[in-house]
């Protein structure tokens, strides 16, 4: 009963929601023309909704000059707050309207880690959940949320704007080769690299995993390095590896299983070089599907807890 007469008072005390809807595109715009053609109807009827608007709150809410309009403080005051009111609608109307008993989860990855990590592993996880649908977006560039992703796998730093991200494990780079490139036992020391071919990474990648930077970082002049190949995407990286082609800078956790199975080795004497992590993201303030928060934790759970850093690893400012 008294939530009854709750709702009978809130009904009485607020304005139509139509003239909020207008007032908030109108002080966004601050403009009436803008706002209507944003919201479909004539500049005539923007303007009367927001007198309506004025009579029902019993002041003012825009100075009117010749040819604009600036909020008042007390409209400034009543934007900002039917802004944040309407905003968090909106988040719960996109919210339901996902349908949380949905089986289908959009995972939005790199190349890498989808080729190297997930890809081995799905056939675990539709074992265990065969009634989830996956679908991947893989890109190397940051695809948001809006890309109707419900949940993402990045390669970075937090903070991630919009995102909520949980540390799934920091990458560890080293001079990595096939394990028939080198006769068995074999172990070099930093400047002997400059005997043999490098494989080199081009592209929108981190600059402190490039060999340029990593020779830097020991002292070492690379300029009689020999010639080389580049190559454009990590999973090329990699496979160039694989195939004997050379030295790549790359390690753990993508690589985990080569190294595991001894198909690539990294027989030089130096410490590992710790750069970025990456990190599973779900969308910051939307409650994720049923199906994505079992997909999310399967991810999470099949991750080694391990620290943040690396022990006796060189790790790089990126100042």
């Amino acid at each position: 009963m008294r939530k009854l007469v709750f709702m009978q008072r809130l009904r009485s005390k607020l304005p139509p929601p139509n003239l909020l809807i207008t007032f908030e595109a109108a002080g966004r715009q601050l403009s009436f023309t803008k706002a209507a053609s944003e919201l479909n109807v004539s500049r005539v009827a923007v303007s009367q909704q927001i007198h309506a608007l004025e009579r029902f709150l019993g002041v003012p809410l825009f100075q009117r000059m010749q040819r604009s309009v600036r909020l008042t403080r007390a409209g400034e005051r009543y934007h900002i707050a039917i802004s944040e009111v309407l905003e968090r609608a909106l988040r719960a109307t996109v919210e339901i309207s996902r349908r949380s008993d949905t089986n289908i989860v959009n995972v939005g990855t790199t190349p890498g880690f989808m080729t190297y990590w997930l890809s081995p592993r799905l056939g675990e996880f539709r074992t265990i959940h065969p009634d989830i649908e996956l679908r991947f977006i893989v890109s190397d560039s940051n695809l948001g949320f809006e890309d109707n992703i419900d949940v993402a796998i990045r390669y970075g730093s937090p903070p991630f704007d919009d995102a909520e991200a949980t540390f799934l494990g920091r990458q560890a780079i080293s001079p990595t080769c096939a394990n028939t490139f080198l006769p068995s036992g074999t172990i070099l020391a930093p400047a002997d690299l400059l005997k043999h071919p490098l494989i080199h990474l081009e592209g929108p990648y981190d600059e402190h995993t490039r060999w340029s930077k990593w020779f830097q970082t020991l002292g070492i002049d690379m300029a009689k390095a020999r010639a080389a190949i580049t190559v454009n995407s990590y999973t090329n990286l990699v496979q160039a590896a694989l195939d004997g082609q050379g030295f790549a800078l790359i390690g753990p956790p993508l690589i985990e299983r080569f190294l595991s199975n001894g198909a690539l080795i990294q027989p030089v004497d130096a410490p590992p070089v710790v750069r970025h992590a990456f990190h599973l993201l779900l969308p910051k303030g939307v409650l994720p599907t049923a199906s994505s928060q079992v997909f999310s934790n399967w991810v999470k759970s099949s991750f080694p807890k391990r620290e943040a850093s690396v022990a006796g690893a060189i790790e790089l400012d990126d100042r």
